[in-house]
């Protein structure tokens, strides 16, 4: 990201399983709507798993806007994912990473670089801070909604 003013943010939350179970939910870009309150829609390009060179489709409402962004992922591990796109209005840049815990237990770190460009750049000051505690809450609900996703699909296993 070129001139203009960078706002970093991240945030980590643990959850009651195992690295590699969430790794699989939130390497997934598809499954963000579940999880992210403001995403309305999210397409993978390919579909499933985070991979270099996947492009994500986003549509976003947020402060009464609608942000739709193209990002590509960059570098990927079994754990972890980079990514970076953006659009006329915002330009981002971030990682997911599942780190492994103790007794079967995991920490989800996301970090994101962003920055509001053109007509929307004046109102940085306001925007980020609300994204940022936007985008805390919706990690902070990830345990409780990937342990529903977990349950939903097991009962479709069960004869």
């Amino acid at each position: 990201m070129s001139a203009g003013r960078v706002r970093r943010f991240a945030a980590s939350v643990r959850v009651p399983l195992p690295a590699e179970v969430v790794a699989d939910y939130v390497l997934d870009w598809s499954n963000d709507p579940q999880w992210r309150a403001q995403v309305r829609r999210f397409t993978c390009e390919p579909p499933g798993r985070a991979v270099p060179g996947q492009i994500l489709w986003e549509e976003l409402g947020f402060a009464g806007l609608t942000f739709r962004t193209r990002t590509v992922v960059g570098r990927t591990s079994p754990l972890s994912a980079s990514y970076d796109g953006g659009s006329g209005a915002v330009l981002v840049t971030g990682t997911r990473r599942v780190s492994p815990l103790d007794e079967g237990r995991s920490e989800v770190t996301t970090t994101t670089h962003i920055r509001l460009v053109g007509a929307l750049r004046p109102f940085a000051p306001v925007l980020t801070p609300s994204y940022r505690r936007a985008d805390r809450a919706d990690l902070l609900a990830l345990p409780g909604v990937l342990a529903e996703h977990l349950s939903r699909r097991d009962d479709r296993v069960r004869p």
